[in-house]
This record gives structure tokens, C-alpha cells and sequence, in this order.
């Protein structure tokens, strides 16, 4: 069985057992769920939510630069987690989630020059290219909350750490020109499925870390929506020149539309 698929039910059934043993953990004690009226000083809530996103090129010059195109197809996949906040005050907490997501992303291309090293040797480019991409991971936000409009809204800041599970990233030329040093005189046309397909997988960190802010805004009593936006510090491939077959760095950068139900608060 697929290791993301074995990884997403041991998540999902953990989840359900904190869940159910928090609620009965405090139930025998006559501890109530409170109303929103009373003070909170602790709350646990579920969240689901869809991820659109992938790792963009850094600097972003490599997708904006003169005669660079890249258009985005975004692959959408449910995430599911649980949220632990303490209250400091009426407009303040203090929250940590543990989240399972997977991020995925196809794009068609358009760049004038790029060169791909693999080992020795090193691959110049320029025309179109088809990537796909593919992040399944556990992500861990820490972040502090502002509540303001009798607590109807809420705005978010603060930072992120996630374990990559699996992830996969794969390029494919369509159609260009290509040679194997920088003088364009030299380069050769090819066309549709005349080039391999570029896999950088083995090269891919199992780790990120990076930045989240976002907003919500409360339903009816527990239920809110948000949407959040992350984009991580470090590149997508592990550390060393060996790993580097890109003359630049690779981002995750992904927003997040968010359903989330507090089950709990105390």
C-alpha cells in the first residue's frame, strides 16, 4: 500500500481518538462545553480545509523575467488536523494545529534560458516545459490571533514547520532548444517526446519551515472560515551542490481555505 495513504489513515485515526478522548476525558467531571458568552481560557477544534499551491522559483524573476511564462494548474486535495488554543485575553491567543495536507501542482512553462545540472554534466534550455509536483506532509503551525468585532473576526501571524512524508517533482521539455554549454549557436530544436523527463524526487528535502498569516471570520458559534496564506524560508532540495540541479531556489508557497469546528473549550 501506498506510503502516503498508509500515513493519511494512521493521522486520521489518531485525530479521531483525541477527539473522542478529550470529550470524555472531561465529561465525567461535569465540565461543559461553555457558550461563547462565558470566559475561555482553553479550546480544541477540528479543521478541514483545500491547499492551492505548489514550489515557485526564487528569485521570482525566473517566472517574471522578460519572455519567462509559467501558468499554474493546481491539483486539490482535502487537508484534515486539530487546533490547540489558549486564550490570553478577549482579542488574544495562542494556537498550535497539527495538520496532514498534500499539496499538488502541474505547470506549463515558457522560459528563455535554463540549465539543469545533473552531476558533471549540465543540460541549457530554453522553450517550453510541463512540471508536476506533489507535497504530502504533516504541518505544525505556531501562531498568535487577534479577535477584534466582538470577536466575529480574527487575523493570524506566525510561523510553521512541516515533515514532508513523500513528495515528488518532475519536469518534461515539449518543445525548445537545447545544448550542453551556453552558446545558443550550438543548440539543437527538438520537439514533443524527443527529450526525457527531468526527475528531481531524490533530491528533495523531507523537511520545510516558513511563515503563515491569515483571517477568519466566525459563522454561527464554533463554526468558522478562513483562508491563510505560508510561504517557507528554505528550498525544496536538500542542502549540498550535488543537490542542486537548478540554478536557483525552490519555495513552497500555498493558500488554504479552512472550515474549522471547536469541539472543545474550557
Amino acid at each position: 500500500m501506498n506510503r502516503n495513504i498508509i500515513a493519511m489513515k494512521i493521522y486520521t485515526t489518531l485525530l479521531f481518538v483525541l477527539i473522542v478522548g478529550s470529550v470524555n476525558a472531561f465529561s465525567p467531571f461535569g465540565i461543559k462545553l461553555k457558550p461563547i458568552k462565558e470566559p475561555v481560557e482553553f479550546a480544541m477544534a477540528v479543521h478541514t480545509g483545500i491547499d492551492i499551491g505548489g514550489a515557485v522559483p526564487y528569485p521570482l524573476d525566473k517566472i517574471l523575467g522578460v519572455g519567462n511564462k509559467m501558468g499554474m494548474v493546481p491539483r486539490l486535495a482535502p487537508s484534515l488536523g486539530v487546533s490547540y488554543s489558549l486564550v490570553v485575553n478577549k482579542h488574544w491567543n495562542v494556537s498550535i494545529e497539527s495538520t496532514y495536507k498534500k499539496v499538488e501542482m502541474a505547470a506549463k512553462t515558457r522560459l528563455t534560458q535554463e540549465s539543469i545540472r545533473d552531476g558533471e554534466n549540465t543540460l541549457y534550455f530554453e522553450g517550453r516545459a510541463d512540471a508536476n509536483m506533489s507535497f504530502s506532509m504533516i504541518e505544525v503551525p505556531l501562531y498568535v490571533k487577534y479577535s477584534f468585532g466582538n470577536g466575529m473576526n480574527k487575523v493570524l501571524f506566525g510561523g510553521y514547520y512541516a515533515y514532508v512524508l513523500d513528495a515528488e517533482f518532475t519536469t518534461t521539455p515539449v518543445q525548445g532548444m537545447a545544448g550542453d554549454n551556453e552558446d545558443k549557436t550550438t543548440w539543437e530544436p527538438f520537439g514533443p517526446g524527443e527529450m526525457e523527463q527531468q526527475n528531481f524526487t531524490d533530491k528533495l528535502d523531507n523537511w520545510d519551515a516558513g511563515i503563515v498569516l491569515g483571517y477568519e471570520r466566525v459563522l454561527i458559534d464554533r463554526v468558522t472560515i478562513g483562508g491563510r496564506f505560508a510561504m517557507g524560508f528554505k528550498d525544496i532540495f536538500r542542502s549540498g551542490e550535488e543537490n542542486k540541479y537548478l540554478s536557483y531556489s525552490m519555495l513552497n508557497m500555498r493558500g488554504t481555505i479552512m472550515l474549522s469546528y471547536t469541539f472543545l473549550r474550557k
